[in-house]
């Protein structure tokens, strides 16, 4: 009986020994179950910002898109201005050289230039030579001072 006593004894103590080690290895996996879940959490909230930044790029993606068909149609606008500037010109000329045409300036048979602008220029030329001719005659250099008290009593 006392070796009986003896074993049940010695099974105690053992099994003493491997609840003691079991208890151990609980608490060190539910503290290893506490690091995870807090490495569980960091990463949620880390997949969470990406989540937030993917929307971000993708409303940056968005509006990139958006500038691009903003410049391209910033840029047809501009062509189709200088279009109607270029039109608005020639209609411009056109109607200079008619009312040139009205006033008798120019001939009626002398050609029409194209664009309007030869006409527009030779009709300046001749002008411009026409006041040079009557400012360099006599009478002209004669009457200036009776021009100039006229300006200043008007």
């Amino acid at each position: 009986m006392r070796a009986e006593l003896t074993r049940l004894r010695a099974e105690r103590v053992a099994f003493t020994e491997e609840r003691e080690r079991l208890r151990t290895e609980l608490r060190e996996s539910e503290l290893q179950i506490r690091e995870l879940a807090r490495h569980r959490d960091e990463l949620v909230k880390q997949v969470e910002k990406l989540s937030g930044v993917t929307e971000r790029a993708e409303q940056a993606d968005a509006l990139a898109r958006d500038v691009l068909v903003a410049r391209a149609e910033r840029d047809s606008l501009r062509a189709e201005l200088a279009e109607t500037r270029a039109e608005r010109d020639r209609l411009r000329l056109r109607l200079l050289d008619a009312e040139l045409q009205l006033s008798g300036a120019v001939p009626a048979e002398a050609p029409v230039a194209e664009s309007g602008t030869l006409a527009a220029e030779q009709r300046a030329a001749e002008l411009a030579r026409e006041l040079d001719a009557t400012r360099a005659t006599v009478s002209w250099r004669v009457t200036a001072p009776l021009r100039a008290v006229r300006r200043r009593t008007s």
